[in-house]
Protein backbone atom coordinates (compact mmCIF):
# COMPACT_ATOMS: atom_id res chain seq x y z
CA UNK A 1 0.00 0.00 0.00
CA UNK A 2 1.56 3.64 -1.19
CA UNK A 3 0.94 6.57 1.37
CA UNK A 4 -0.85 9.55 -0.81
CA UNK A 5 -0.22 12.99 0.39
CA UNK A 6 -1.70 15.95 -0.97
CA UNK A 7 -0.34 19.84 -0.95
CA UNK A 8 -0.92 22.58 -3.20
CA UNK A 9 1.59 24.91 -4.27
CA UNK A 10 4.84 23.27 -3.50
CA UNK A 11 6.67 23.48 -6.48
CA UNK A 12 10.62 23.02 -7.45
CA UNK A 13 12.97 23.15 -10.41
CA UNK A 14 14.69 20.16 -12.09
CA UNK A 15 16.68 18.99 -14.61
CA UNK A 16 16.38 15.80 -16.99
CA UNK A 17 19.79 13.92 -16.78
CA UNK A 18 21.14 10.64 -17.48
CA UNK A 19 17.42 9.41 -17.84
CA UNK A 20 16.34 10.92 -14.37
CA UNK A 21 14.34 14.14 -13.75
CA UNK A 22 16.75 15.41 -10.72
CA UNK A 23 14.86 17.95 -8.12
CA UNK A 24 17.00 20.74 -7.93
CA UNK A 25 17.66 24.08 -5.36
CA UNK A 26 15.41 26.97 -5.38
CA UNK A 27 18.05 28.86 -6.69
CA UNK A 28 17.72 27.63 -10.11
CA UNK A 29 14.34 28.51 -10.72
CA UNK A 30 15.52 31.18 -13.11
CA UNK A 31 16.47 28.36 -15.50
CA UNK A 32 13.56 27.45 -15.54
CA UNK A 33 11.01 30.14 -17.04
CA UNK A 34 9.14 29.90 -13.54
CA UNK A 35 7.79 33.15 -11.74
CA UNK A 36 8.57 31.18 -8.82
CA UNK A 37 11.83 32.83 -8.49
CA UNK A 38 12.70 34.17 -5.14
CA UNK A 39 9.33 33.33 -4.42
CA UNK A 40 9.69 29.72 -2.73
CA UNK A 41 12.38 29.21 -0.22
CA UNK A 42 14.21 26.02 0.15
CA UNK A 43 12.36 24.75 2.98
CA UNK A 44 9.21 24.93 1.59
CA UNK A 45 10.52 23.50 -2.16
CA UNK A 46 8.89 19.97 -3.32
CA UNK A 47 11.79 18.34 -2.27
CA UNK A 48 11.90 19.05 1.29
CA UNK A 49 7.98 18.47 1.61
CA UNK A 50 7.12 14.75 1.26
CA UNK A 51 8.62 12.12 2.92
CA UNK A 52 10.76 9.00 0.79
CA UNK A 53 7.60 7.18 1.14
CA UNK A 54 5.01 9.18 0.11
CA UNK A 55 3.41 9.40 -3.09
CA UNK A 56 1.90 12.25 -4.49
CA UNK A 57 -0.34 14.37 -7.67
CA UNK A 58 2.77 15.88 -9.35
CA UNK A 59 2.85 18.16 -12.36
CA UNK A 60 5.58 18.93 -14.73
CA UNK A 61 5.81 21.54 -17.05
CA UNK A 62 8.60 22.78 -19.91
CA UNK A 63 8.82 26.58 -21.14
CA UNK A 64 9.81 27.70 -24.27
CA UNK A 65 12.35 30.30 -22.74
CA UNK A 66 13.36 31.39 -19.29
CA UNK A 67 11.72 34.99 -20.25
CA UNK A 68 8.59 34.91 -17.79
CA UNK A 69 7.20 37.79 -19.67
CA UNK A 70 6.77 36.14 -23.04
CA UNK A 71 7.46 32.46 -22.28
CA UNK A 72 4.80 29.41 -23.32
CA UNK A 73 4.09 26.16 -22.23
CA UNK A 74 5.09 23.52 -24.93
CA UNK A 75 4.91 20.49 -22.65
CA UNK A 76 2.78 19.49 -19.53
CA UNK A 77 2.06 16.70 -17.66
CA UNK A 78 0.55 15.19 -14.34
CA UNK A 79 -0.01 11.85 -12.22
CA UNK A 80 1.59 10.57 -9.33
CA UNK A 81 5.34 10.26 -8.40
CA UNK A 82 7.04 9.39 -5.52
CA UNK A 83 10.81 11.46 -4.43
CA UNK A 84 13.86 9.32 -4.23
CA UNK A 85 16.82 10.61 -2.60
CA UNK A 86 20.56 9.68 -2.54
CA UNK A 87 22.88 11.29 -0.70
CA UNK A 88 22.24 14.77 -1.41
CA UNK A 89 20.45 14.31 -4.89
CA UNK A 90 16.60 13.96 -4.90
CA UNK A 91 14.89 12.11 -8.24
CA UNK A 92 11.38 12.39 -9.00
CA UNK A 93 9.88 8.97 -9.75
CA UNK A 94 6.66 8.83 -11.73
CA UNK A 95 4.15 6.14 -10.99
CA UNK A 96 1.21 6.91 -13.04
CA UNK A 97 0.78 9.16 -15.86
CA UNK A 98 -2.99 11.13 -15.69
CA UNK A 99 -2.46 13.42 -18.50
CA UNK A 100 0.29 14.56 -20.90
CA UNK A 101 0.06 17.35 -23.31
CA UNK A 102 2.68 18.17 -25.87
CA UNK A 103 2.47 21.80 -28.23
CA UNK A 104 4.14 20.33 -31.15
CA UNK A 105 4.04 16.46 -30.25
CA UNK A 106 7.96 16.53 -30.84
CA UNK A 107 9.11 14.49 -27.48
CA UNK A 108 8.39 10.63 -27.44
CA UNK A 109 6.63 9.03 -24.61
CA UNK A 110 6.61 6.04 -22.76
CA UNK A 111 3.41 4.73 -20.87
CA UNK A 112 2.03 8.49 -21.94
CA UNK A 113 5.17 9.59 -19.84
CA UNK A 114 6.62 11.99 -22.24
CA UNK A 115 10.62 11.62 -22.23
CA UNK A 116 12.53 14.98 -22.13
CA UNK A 117 15.89 15.44 -23.74
CA UNK A 118 18.76 15.38 -21.70
CA UNK A 119 19.81 18.89 -20.09
CA UNK A 120 16.09 19.93 -20.35
CA UNK A 121 14.89 22.46 -16.97
CA UNK A 122 11.67 21.85 -15.92
CA UNK A 123 9.01 23.27 -13.21
CA UNK A 124 7.86 19.93 -10.94
CA UNK A 125 4.78 20.80 -8.73
CA UNK A 126 2.04 18.97 -6.38
CA UNK A 127 -1.72 19.85 -6.39
CA UNK A 128 -4.75 18.56 -5.13
CA UNK A 129 -7.25 16.93 -7.99
CA UNK A 130 -10.84 18.87 -8.49
CA UNK A 131 -11.65 15.05 -10.17
CA UNK A 132 -12.45 12.46 -7.51
CA UNK A 133 -11.97 9.67 -10.14
CA UNK A 134 -8.40 11.04 -10.09
CA UNK A 135 -7.91 10.79 -6.21
CA UNK A 136 -9.24 7.33 -6.52
CA UNK A 137 -6.49 6.81 -8.72
CA UNK A 138 -5.78 2.97 -6.26
CA UNK A 139 -7.96 0.11 -6.13
CA UNK A 140 -9.83 -0.34 -2.70
CA UNK A 141 -9.62 3.69 -1.85
CA UNK A 142 -11.49 5.98 0.46
CA UNK A 143 -11.06 9.71 0.12
CA UNK A 144 -10.22 11.38 3.58
CA UNK A 145 -9.14 15.15 4.93
CA UNK A 146 -5.79 14.36 6.67
CA UNK A 147 -5.50 17.78 6.47
CA UNK A 148 -7.93 21.09 6.26
CA UNK A 149 -9.41 21.24 2.62
CA UNK A 150 -6.69 18.68 1.40
CA UNK A 151 -8.39 15.57 0.52
CA UNK A 152 -6.24 12.34 -0.19
CA UNK A 153 -6.73 9.02 -1.15
CA UNK A 154 -6.30 6.05 1.25
CA UNK A 155 -6.17 2.76 0.08
CA UNK A 156 -7.39 0.42 2.45
CA UNK A 157 -5.51 -3.66 2.84
CA UNK A 158 -7.00 -6.90 2.93
CA UNK A 159 -8.61 -7.61 6.40
CA UNK A 160 -7.87 -4.42 7.54
CA UNK A 161 -9.86 -1.13 9.09
CA UNK A 162 -10.26 2.83 8.18
CA UNK A 163 -9.00 4.56 11.43
CA UNK A 164 -6.59 7.53 12.90
CA UNK A 165 -2.89 6.53 14.32
CA UNK A 166 -0.16 8.79 14.85
CA UNK A 167 -2.08 11.78 13.35
CA UNK A 168 -2.62 10.25 10.00
CA UNK A 169 -5.84 8.61 8.72
CA UNK A 170 -4.66 4.92 7.54
CA UNK A 171 -5.50 1.42 7.04
CA UNK A 172 -5.01 -0.70 10.13
CA UNK A 173 -3.90 -4.26 10.36
CA UNK A 174 -3.69 -6.29 13.20
CA UNK A 175 -0.46 -5.00 14.43
CA UNK A 176 -1.43 -1.24 14.35
CA UNK A 177 -5.26 -2.18 15.93
CA UNK A 178 -3.12 -4.00 18.62
CA UNK A 179 -1.45 -0.29 19.43
CA UNK A 180 -4.94 1.24 20.13
CA UNK A 181 -6.57 -1.71 21.93
CA UNK A 182 -3.87 -1.96 24.88
CA UNK A 183 -4.59 -4.45 27.32
CA UNK A 184 -5.63 -1.31 29.66
CA UNK A 185 -8.73 -0.92 27.01
CA UNK A 186 -9.84 -4.52 26.35
CA UNK A 187 -9.47 -5.21 30.54
CA UNK A 188 -12.06 -1.71 30.76
CA UNK A 189 -14.18 -2.90 27.55
CA UNK A 190 -15.08 -6.33 28.85
CA UNK A 191 -15.02 -5.25 32.46
CA UNK A 192 -17.70 -2.51 31.92
CA UNK A 193 -19.79 -5.35 29.06
CA UNK A 194 -22.68 -7.36 30.92
CA UNK A 195 -23.18 -9.09 27.78
CA UNK A 196 -22.71 -12.87 27.69
CA UNK A 197 -19.02 -13.65 26.37
CA UNK A 198 -19.85 -16.93 23.78
CA UNK A 199 -16.65 -18.87 23.09
CA UNK A 200 -16.67 -21.72 20.79
CA UNK A 201 -12.90 -22.78 21.25
CA UNK A 202 -12.61 -26.47 22.73
CA UNK A 203 -9.48 -25.00 25.41
CA UNK A 204 -9.13 -21.99 27.07
CA UNK A 205 -6.23 -21.81 29.37
CA UNK A 206 -5.09 -18.88 31.82
CA UNK A 207 -1.39 -18.75 31.84
CA UNK A 208 -0.25 -17.27 34.96
CA UNK A 209 0.73 -19.83 37.55
CA UNK A 210 -0.59 -17.01 40.19
CA UNK A 211 -4.27 -17.01 38.23
CA UNK A 212 -7.46 -17.18 39.88
CA UNK A 213 -10.94 -18.15 38.46
CA UNK A 214 -13.98 -16.08 40.54
CA UNK A 215 -17.50 -15.88 39.90
CA UNK A 216 -21.01 -16.26 41.78
CA UNK A 217 -22.13 -19.45 39.46
CA UNK A 218 -19.69 -21.78 37.52
CA UNK A 219 -21.50 -24.76 35.56
CA UNK A 220 -19.90 -27.46 34.61
CA UNK A 221 -22.11 -28.58 31.46
CA UNK A 222 -23.07 -32.63 31.21
CA UNK A 223 -20.61 -35.01 29.42
CA UNK A 224 -21.97 -38.59 28.60
CA UNK A 225 -18.04 -39.25 27.94
CA UNK A 226 -14.68 -37.89 29.82
CA UNK A 227 -12.58 -36.07 27.66
CA UNK A 228 -9.71 -37.24 25.92
CA UNK A 229 -7.56 -34.53 26.79
CA UNK A 230 -8.03 -34.76 30.59
CA UNK A 231 -5.03 -33.07 33.02
CA UNK A 232 -4.60 -33.52 36.11
CA UNK A 233 -7.18 -31.28 37.78
CA UNK A 234 -10.12 -31.58 35.38
CA UNK A 235 -13.28 -31.31 36.36
CA UNK A 236 -16.50 -32.28 34.38
CA UNK A 237 -20.14 -33.47 35.31
CA UNK A 238 -21.03 -37.23 34.36
CA UNK A 239 -24.21 -37.82 32.66
CA UNK A 240 -24.36 -40.89 33.34
CA UNK A 241 -23.61 -41.02 36.92
CA UNK A 242 -25.15 -37.66 37.62
CA UNK A 243 -22.37 -35.83 39.88
CA UNK A 244 -18.79 -34.18 39.41
CA UNK A 245 -15.72 -36.23 38.68
CA UNK A 246 -12.15 -34.53 39.05
CA UNK A 247 -9.13 -36.43 37.61
CA UNK A 248 -6.47 -37.06 40.02
CA UNK A 249 -3.91 -37.66 37.14
CA UNK A 250 -4.64 -41.65 36.83
CA UNK A 251 -8.23 -41.80 37.15
CA UNK A 252 -11.57 -40.15 37.63
CA UNK A 253 -12.69 -39.46 40.96
CA UNK A 254 -16.14 -38.54 41.80
CA UNK A 255 -16.30 -35.48 44.21
CA UNK A 256 -18.41 -35.92 47.19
Amino acid sequence: MQKIKNKNFVVCPAVCTKGNIELLHVDEFPKTGSHFSGYIPEEASLRNSFDKDTHFFYTIEKFDSTDTNSRKITHAERGLAHIEKNRKKFTLKRDVCIESVQRDDDLPTENSFITFEEGTYLVIGSYIPKNYIDLLIEEHSVICSIEASSPSPVQINQSSVLGRLDGDIQSLGREELGLILTPDYTVSSLKASSSPLLLSSEYIEVLSDKSALSCAHFIARPSDSRPRNREQGSLIFNNNKKCLEYFNGSKWIEVK
